[in-house]
């Protein structure tokens, strides 16, 4: 369940298709199919989804019912060599995979370390752990032109109950929970000597890291950020970054030397075809929107 605002300015109730699942032995009777249209009935074709699960994407697509939204431009910017993570499960010969990402990546350590330890900034950073009175405020007034509009209570919640635990054992916090290696939200709060802030967040899941949201009063905080965005991915060991902010991939683009690899990565956006005339089409969404936010 979910709220977008109309060109009017009013919310409006629908849900996202986050995705379907069939038993193996029942397959290829309809079941997704009957699935999605008990949800269409029950949600009165309020619907909205992503292209981020293949496999029910193509159910949706199927039925010609919903038209393509919005595509966002994105990138993934590799620093470290991830081909284990990447292309085990696909190819197999982990062991070989995990030889030659090791192998790579020593090479490219003292690179990566030297870039590390440079400060060219007058800019304040501090990391915080939850989103205090002037974030919110600063949240808000960035949000006029937002399609969903989250604000700080929102936002806190998300950060007090992720969908994908660290522990080692089952969680049921959510029926679809599941364990990850590593799991961390980072939210960096920048401040300008002319009093203009910031705020970048950053999601670590294992290897990958994202920015769910971005939020900054003055467009000389982004050189800034990157800066901070690639100095984490390297502390933390993080292999790849995937970015759809226009303005934040374009700083971290000025930095394609210490890139492995930079590939195109955009996301699609689909609504029902009864919705779609309903949806401003010139508003901000940010990566996080949907239930990205919740697994990176």
């Amino acid at each position: 369940p979910d709220c977008y605002f109309d060109p009017h300015g009013n919310p409006q109730r629908f849900a996202w298709l986050s995705g379907n699942w069939v038993d193996p032995e029942f397959r290829r009777k309809g079941f997704s199919t009957k699935l999605l249209q008990e949800v269409e009935a029950r949600w009165e074709s309020r619907l909205m989804y992503t292209n981020y699960a293949p496999a029910s994407k193509a159910v949706y697509d199927r039925t010609g019912h919903f038209p393509l939204l919005l595509e966002r431009n994105g990138k993934r910017f590799y620093l470290r060599a991830a081909a284990e993570e990447l292309l085990g499960d696909r190819l197999g010969g982990q062991e070989l995979l995990r030889f030659g990402d090791h192998a790579v990546n020593m090479l490219l350590e003292r690179k990566l370390r030297k870039f590390e330890s440079k400060n060219e900034n007058l800019c304040r950073i501090e990391q915080v752990t939850s989103l205090d009175q002037g974030i919110r405020e600063l949240i808000k007034r960035r949000q006029e032109h937002s399609l969903f509009r989250r604000d700080g209570d929102v936002f806190n919640w998300i950060l007090d109950f992720p969908w994908v635990t660290e522990e080692k054992k089952k969680t049921l916090n959510y029926h679809f929970s599941y364990q990850s290696d590593r799991f961390e939200n980072q939210l960096l709060v920048f401040t300008l000597p002319d009093g203009s802030k910031g705020l970048l967040w950053l999601l670590l899941h294992n290897q990958a890291l994202s920015v769910p949201y971005l939020f900054a009063e003055s467009d000389l905080l982004f050189p800034v950020m990157a800066r901070s965005l690639i100095q984490t991915m390297i502390a933390k060991n993080s292999a790849y970054a995937t970015i759809r902010h226009s303005l934040l991939a374009e700083h971290l683009s000025a930095h394609k030397n210490l890139f492995l690899s930079i590939r195109n990565m955009p996301q699609l956006i689909f609504a029902h075809k009864k919705i779609i005339q309903q949806v401003p089409r010139d508003m901000e969404i940010q990566d996080g929107d949907g239930d990205v936010v919740f697994t990176a």
